[in-house]
């Protein structure tokens, strides 16, 4: 299954007065963060969320190591640490205290490390598929071999010139086990000498359930039923999630 959704921000209840969690690990040091905010009674862009503050959040791993991540002085409600990097099949319990009163937790799995073999492309002129005019632009494909021992969840990540797309991609194994995974990123503007870089992520379920279910809130028709909250794997009186991460990349630079 692959599916291609534009990520805004999550989607609220009226009235919604609650603790939001995005706790990422990835496997590169210092790249690593969990944000805290606190959200208001109707979603509103501009305003944004307010950060919450003074929390004491730790990660400990499957062999007892504990990794403390303290705020960032100049960014309130971003904590980090410098020295944290997943490694492949471990266990993750992500720890936050608040006030002494708020008990948040989650744990997550990480997999094998996910290897990507190629990246190619193939020309659109005059927008492709029939389109008319003579502008070229390119169509990005990314290929791998899924692991058959494990069941994987996966996210694509596309930057083009150093900028994330806003497009995410998520895919997972259920019926290509042990496959070969080629697929395009249809919804990323490509140009002529762009240097396009290619994220693949591996997650455990948790982590796919809410990017999945967060998607699905987002792209709901006018006619759908009214969105819940994405599905989360923090316990506690909590939105969000955690998500411990394995990361392979490959670049590539169209041609002029």
């Amino acid at each position: 299954m692959l599916s291609c959704e534009k990520v805004i921000d999550v989607p609220l209840y009226e009235g919604d007065h609650r603790i939001i969690v995005e706790a990422v690990g990835r496997n590169f040091d210092g790249e690593s963060y969990v944000l805290l905010s606190m959200s208001g009674a109707v979603y509103n862009q501009e305003s944004g969320y307010d950060p919450v503050t003074g929390a004491s959040v730790s990660v400990t791993d499957g062999d007892g190591l504990v990794s403390i991540f303290n705020e960032d002085p100049l960014n309130p409600g971003t904590y980090l640490n410098a020295d944290f990097a997943t490694l492949p099949n471990k266990t993750y319990d992500l720890s936050i205290a608040i006030d002494g009163e708020i008990s948040l937790s989650a744990q997550s799995q990480t997999m094998n490390m996910p290897v990507l073999d190629s990246l190619n492309y193939i020309p659109l002129v005059g927008g492709g598929f029939g389109g008319g005019g003579t502008d070229t632009s390119y169509l990005v494909f990314y290929s791998f071999v899924d692991d058959p021992y494990q069941t994987n969840f996966y996210r694509i990540r596309p930057f083009v010139n150093g900028k994330g797309d806003d497009n995410f991609y998520l895919n997972n194994d259920r019926l290509s086990n042990g496959e070969q995974i080629t697929a395009p990123i249809f919804g990323t503007d490509v140009e002529p000498g762009d240097t396009v870089l290619i994220e693949l992520i591996s997650m455990d379920e948790g982590a796919y359930d809410y990017l999945s279910t967060l998607s699905s809130a987002l792209t709901s028709g006018a006619f759908s039923a009214a969105p819940a909250n994405p599905v989360s794997n923090i316990e506690g009186d909590a939105i969000g999630y955690s998500g411990m991460y394995l990361i392979d990349t490959l670049s590539i630079i169209m041609p002029e």
